[in-house]
């Protein structure tokens, strides 16, 4: 039996299982009937049993990695030398300008602003770029600084500032690891060791980078001790140059390439770059429900396709199945139409055609060019 198989057998375990249990060994003639006196004194132990069944199967549950959540699971992944990754904290892009639009240059390391709203975000200046610009630590963890771009407001005084804006998330923040992707990673098979600058070892990095989501290991790509890592955000997009910058002087400080001075063996150059973004414009002709119109069901089908879309994006990192080497990613016109005839109101659709082509698009990766699928524009006629 299964761990779940045997939860499931000690929860119907329950007061009436261990009340008729125990009447079974009552002589035949005291009488055993709901009120009786053996029926109440036996009552108790009956409910003490039914929760201890619980509890037992409770324990079960949370003994192994496939079935365990919460805090048990954190005791699985100390076993197995890991821990639940932390939300970690946005980085932001943000001007500052006078009454007159000019920018101000007064703002400095550690104040403080504030997104608008009921329930603002605030920030704290982490460093001034040469341009005017600063990037800006958000306060709070988690994806939900992710989404906000605008105006924010000072915090800490400043009589020069007119207007401040945030203008790009520079390094997009990730919320706590969930149980799926933690028990996704315990339960995955460790087909290699980590060690001495293999590709392994660069994906142990990168992983223990918090603000890096994925990323792809390109060993030799201009030729003996050169390795390129093309990454992506905690969004799964492209990452930024800022993002890009800074991973670079983690792995492999760009003034003193292959000196050993970040987490890259000595004499090893490696390069960190973000991906080519791959626009993938659809087309599909669709047959609707009379009660629906085409405006109806087009902000669904968008909504679906981007969903596909971002689920590829999960398996951007995926080794190529067939080779056992590289990297392979494809976008299927099949499972776009599915997405399509999920949506309410629709009732047939066409094969759709991908960037004007009846055919499958295959993302490219090599030394040269590695290609991120984004949904591009979406044309539906009805």
């Amino acid at each position: 039996m299964t761990p779940e198989e045997i939860a499931n057998d000690l929860a119907t375990r329950d007061f009436e299982y261990y009340m008729d249990l125990m009447l079974e060994k009552v002589p035949d003639n005291i009488d055993t009937r709901q009120g009786s006196i053996i029926y109440d004194a036996m009552g108790p132990a009956a409910i003490s049993l039914a929760s201890s069944s619980l509890d037992l199967a409770n324990v079960i549950l949370q003994t192994y990695t496939q079935t365990s959540t919460s805090e048990f699971l954190d005791w699985r992944a100390a076993e197995k030398g890991t821990v639940r990754q932390p939300a970690t904290f946005a980085q932001v892009k943000a001007t500052f300008t006078d009454s007159e639009g000019n920018l101000i240059n007064n703002v400095e390391m550690g104040d403080r602003f504030a997104g608008i709203g009921d329930d603002p975000i605030f920030y704290t200046v982490d460093s001034i770029n040469n341009d005017g610009t600063a990037i800006l630590n958000s306060e709070e963890s988690g994806s939900r600084p992710n989404g906000y771009l605008g105006q924010i407001l000072p915090v800490t005084p400043n009589d020069s500032l007119s207007w401040a804006e945030i203008i790009e998330i520079s390094v997009p923040a990730r919320d706590v690891e969930d149980d799926d992707h933690l028990r996704e990673r315990l339960l995955a098979p460790e087909s290699y060791i980590a060690y001495g600058g293999n590709i392994a070892d660069y994906l142990d990095m990168l992983t223990k980078i918090d603000t890096v989501g994925a990323g792809q290991v390109y060993p030799t790509w201009q030729g003996g001790g050169t390795v390129k890592l093309v990454i992506l955000d905690n969004d799964l997009l492209p990452a930024s140059k800022t993002l890009v910058e800074n991973v670079q002087t983690i792995i492999d400080p760009p003034d003193e390439p292959g000196m050993g001075y970040g987490l890259a063996p000595i004499d090893h150059v490696v390069t960190v770059i973000a991906p080519e973004s791959f626009l993938v414009n659809i087309q599909s002709t669709i047959e609707l429900d009379p009660n629906f119109t085409l405006d109806q069901v087009t902000i669904n089908i968008k909504n679906g396709i981007e969903s596909y879309f971002a689920k590829q994006r999960e398996r951007w990192n995926d080794v190529n199945s067939q080779t056992g080497r590289g990297y392979s990613l494809s976008i299927y016109r099949s499972q776009v139409l599915a997405e399509i005839m999920k949506v309410d109101g629709v009732l047939n659709a066409s094969l759709p055609l991908l960037n004007d082509s009846e055919s499958d698009i295959n993302m490219t990766f090599n030394n040269e060019v590695s290609q991120l699928p984004i949904m591009g524009e979406v044309l539906l006629n009805g």
